[in-house]
């Protein structure tokens, strides 16, 4: 019984001289293991098209309904749907419909138009970190610049007109801080995107709600909601 205590007391103070540990500073190394532990190096990048197009004299035609116009014809050149034209009164639609053909390629998805088709048109590709400072004093603070591009479009790529902001081999920037807090490394994306120039990302750096997502390493993965790098 005793022997039992013992090892119990030993684990628990092995346990206690761990979590007390200090934690290593933060280098540009540690801040690119931390967002690797998270990041894969290639994801999917997807496009939307409604999958039904309109426009009255209350709501007129814009210049999505043309891009998406354009993606119906590249996509029904392809085979990949058919498209139905109908008119009500003074409401012009189309109506796409996935052929067979497509079924394999094109999947379904919401959006702000309502149901839309839904396709790879090429991978973003992560490229690493650049700018890395550390916040003196504090050893375990700082920030850095996550930079990624968009590469290996697919056959869909030139067919969806509709994609917005991805252009090929055009790096992009987010800025990211790191800190250490309750024992485990976090990170905190502050703006998701921007565009690199020669002077850096231009960028807001303002933090919000809408554009800080939080992460810490030790958490278990989760699956991102609404499409994938869109």
């Amino acid at each position: 019984m005793r022997t039992r205590v013992s090892q119990g007391f030993a684990l628990l103070s092995a346990t206690l001289l761990l979590a007390c540990q200090k934690p290593e500073p933060l280098t540009a190394a540690k801040a690119e293991q931390i967002l690797r532990s998270y990041m894969f190096q290639r994801e999917p990048v997807y496009a939307e098209v409604p999958q039904r197009i309109w426009w009255n004299a209350q709501n007129p035609k814009d210049d999505f309904d043309e891009k998406s116009l354009r993606t119906f014809q590249h996509l029904e050149k392809a085979g990949l749907i058919t498209v139905v034209n109908t008119s009500s009164g003074d409401t012009t639609s189309y109506t796409a419909k996935v052929t067979a053909k497509g079924f394999p390629i094109l999947g379904t998805s919401p959006s702000m138009r309502g149901p839309a088709l839904r396709g790879m048109i090429c991978h973003k590709v992560y490229d690493g970190i650049r700018n890395f400072q550390r916040r003196p004093p504090q050893r375990t603070v700082g920030h850095a610049e996550r930079s990624c591009h968009s590469d290996d479009p697919t056959p869909l790529y030139p067919r969806f007109e509709t994609k917005m902001n991805k252009p090929l081999k055009k790096p992009f920037a987010s800025l990211v801080s790191f800190y250490y807090k309750d024992h485990q490394w976090h990170f905190d994306v502050t703006v998701p995107k921007a565009e690199v120039t020669s002077g850096g990302p231009e960028r807001s750096t303002r933090r919000s709600p809408q554009t800080s997502r939080r992460f810490a390493t030790g958490a278990p993965r989760f699956s991102r909601v609404g499409p994938a790098s869109s």
